[in-house]
């Protein structure tokens, strides 16, 4: 049993869960992954039709058995996202509200990274290489653009794996991160005048294979 279903289905264990993993936004994160994910006994698919438990190579076991492949799958993504923010507001290009909200998402990125860094580690892992990088960010419009489509993959990367989370320290970790992603995603949607929240009423899961197929274009190796 995954521990979304465990939570689901023991009312008191996931009172002290949401109290210890950051209450109402965790809250509405898990609400959202319940709705999104359903029972683990019939794993979703991706609109491109991939299964994150299945195929060789498409799901995380390609980055380790279980949690720890889960987990260092998303340090990955947030290493780029990271690297992303790093560069973007090194070119001097943002300005004004843009720059000051690349140096927050800076901040809070380097703590995404930071917390999962600590879980692949209780995991038994070993920290993976940061993958080289390179992003459109030769303006302002390309580096909003650029952090909304990051943000968006990280939102849906979280929300892609939560079903098969054992661990309650990493499942803690997914909801608070994915409701992180989700309101830096809505910021950059907001300054490039689109819409907030893409996806509608429910954000969209997104498996490992189509993760990677959006990442391609950003990365250099690995």
């Amino acid at each position: 049993m995954s521990a979304v279903e465990d939570l689901a289905r023991d009312p008191a264990s996931r009172r002290r869960f949401l109290k210890a993993a950051g209450g109402s936004a965790v809250a509405a994160s898990f609400a959202a992954f319940l709705s999104a994910c359903g029972s683990s006994s019939k794993p979703p698919t991706t609109p491109g039709g991939s299964n994150p438990n299945t195929a060789a190579g498409v799901g995380t076991d390609q980055y380790g058995k279980g949690d720890l492949g889960i987990a260092i799958f998303a340090l990955r993504l947030e290493y780029v996202e990271s690297e992303f923010l790093a560069k973007a507001l090194a070119t001097g290009k943002a300005t004004g509200k843009a720059k000051t909200m690349l140096q927050r998402f800076q901040t809070q990125e380097a703590a995404h990274v930071k917390t999962l860094e600590g879980v692949v580690q209780s995991l038994g892992g070993k920290l993976p290489p940061k993958p080289g990088t390179m992003f459109p960010i030769s303006t302002q419009q390309e580096i909003l653009q650029t952090g909304a489509d990051l943000e968006y993959i990280g939102c849906g990367a979280y929300l892609g794996q939560a079903d098969r989370i054992q661990s309650k320290q990493l499942l803690a970790a997914a909801l608070s991160i994915h409701s992180v992603e989700g309101r830096h995603n809505a910021a950059f949607n907001l300054l490039l005048g689109k819409d907030i929240s893409p996806d509608g009423a429910f954000a969209k899961p997104q498996f490992v294979l189509d993760v990677n197929n959006s990442l391609q274009q950003y990365l250099t190796t690995g």
